[in-house]
C-alpha cells in the first residue's frame, strides 16, 4: 500500500491556506477602504473584518500602503475586465451599436461593483495618483470604440467619452443626494434599461444627417 508524503501535502495544504487567508483579507481590506477611507482604516481593523489575527494583514503585505494598492489593483483589473467585454465587438457593428456597447456594459459594472464606484470616488478626493495610469489606459480604448460615432456627429471622441462617462457615473455617484429627491432609483433595473436607452437615443440623434431643406 503506498504511503502519502505528508510533507508535500502538508505543504500543499499550507499554500492552499495562505491562499485563502490573503483572499479574505484583500476581500475585508476593500470593503473598508471603500466604506472608511484609507485614513479611516487600521490594518488591524482589517484583521479583525477578516476573521484573522490582527497582525496577519501586515504579515502578508507588510504596510497599509501596499495593501491599498493591491485592493485598487483587484478592484481597477475588474472593471477593465467589464469594459474589455464591451470592446470586444465584430467589424459588423454600427458606430452607434458600439456606443451602446459602451454604455451597457459600464453601467452595469456599475451597478454591481460598488467597491470600486466607492474607491474611485475616494481617490478623485485626493490626487488621484494611485488610479491616474487606469484612467490613462481605459480613456484611450474607450475613445477608440467611440470615435466613429464622435466623428458622425462632429465632435471629439474624447468630448463623447467625457459626456457619456459623466451620464454613466452620475447617478451612482449620487444615488443617496439629488437622486432621491428626484425619485429616482439609480439601482432599479427599470431606471437602467431607460438610461441605457436615453443615452442611446441620445447619441443616435448626435449622428443623425442634418436634413436638407427644399428650396421652394
Amino acid at each position: 500500500m503506498p504511503h502519502k508524503n505528508p510533507g508535500r501535502t502538508g505543504k500543499a495544504e499550507g499554500t492552499r491556506d495562505a491562499g485563502r487567508t490573503r483572499e479574505a483579507i484583500l476581500v475585508a481590506a476593500e470593503d473598508c477602504f471603500a466604506r472608511r477611507g484609507f485614513e479611516g482604516t487600521s490594518l488591524r481593523g482589517i484583521g479583525e473584518t477578516a476573521g484573522v489575527a490582527r497582525s496577519t494583514p501586515a504579515y502578508f503585505f507588510g504596510s497599509k500602503e501596499t495593501l491599498y494598492d493591491a485592493v485598487l489593483t483587484r478592484a481597477i483589473a475588474r472593471a477593465q475586465a467589464a469594459m474589455a467585454r464591451a470592446y470586444a465587438t465584430g467589424d459588423e457593428e454600427s458606430a452607434e451599436d458600439a456606443v451602446e456597447s459602451f454604455v451597457g456594459a459600464f453601467l452595469d459594472f456599475l451597478d454591481g461593483d460598488l467597491n470600486f464606484l466607492r474607491l474611485i470616488q475616494r481617490e478623485a478626493l485626493g490626487d488621484g495618483s494611485r488610479v491616474s495610469e487606469f484612467f490613462a489606459h481605459v480613456v484611450l480604448e474607450a475613445v477608440a470604440a467611440v470615435a466613429p460615432a464622435a466623428e458622425k456627429a462632429g465632435i471629439s471622441p474624447q468630448r463623447l467619452v467625457l459626456d457619456l462617462t459623466a451620464l454613466c457615473w452620475y447617478p451612482f455617484a449620487h444615488e443617496h443626494t439629488l437622486l432621491p429627491a428626484l425619485g429616482i432609483k439609480s439601482r432599479d433595473p427599470t431606471f437602467l434599461d431607460e438610461q441605457k436607452r436615453h443615452l442611446g437615443d441620445l447619441v443616435r440623434a448626435m449622428t443623425r444627417p442634418p436634413r436638407t431643406q427644399r428650396i421652394e
